[in-house]
């Protein structure tokens, strides 16, 4: 099993095919043409993000988390968009770099350990 899940995940991290990450440029397009993609989308990067919280509790409880969110938070496709939306002007307003070029699963990401940091 953890070599099947090893496998997942290096084709999503490491292929740069038709599966490679969107980039912000392309997420705020597909929000405005097919918002229903787009909201899949977001879907599929927080199922993935609590896929792998719940594999690091279950199989490595004691490894540090990416992010830490209260256990009565309701992470909602709508709560993403929100953190997703707030790094993206967090990117404009504090560094150089081309929002519109960085990764959306990245965004939520970094947006989650800004607003929910683990206590290490």
């Amino acid at each position: 099993m953890k070599k099947i899940f090893l496998i997942i995940i290096s084709i999503l991290f490491f292929n740069n095919s038709a599966h490679s990450f969107m980039k912000y440029g392309e997420y705020k397009e597909l929000m405005k043409s097919d918002k229903t993609s787009a909201l899949y989308y977001v879907r599929g990067i927080t199922m993935g993000n609590l896929s792998f919280s719940s594999y690091m509790n279950i199989d490595k409880p004691n490894n540090e988390q990416l992010y830490c969110p209260p256990n009565d938070l309701r992470l909602t496709i709508k709560h993403a968009i929100e953190v997703i939306d707030q790094e993206a002007s967090r990117i404009i307003k504090e560094t150089d770099e081309d929002v519109n070029e960085v990764h959306v699963p990245l965004m939520y990401i970094w947006g989650m350990q800004d607003r929910y940091p683990c206590e290490n």
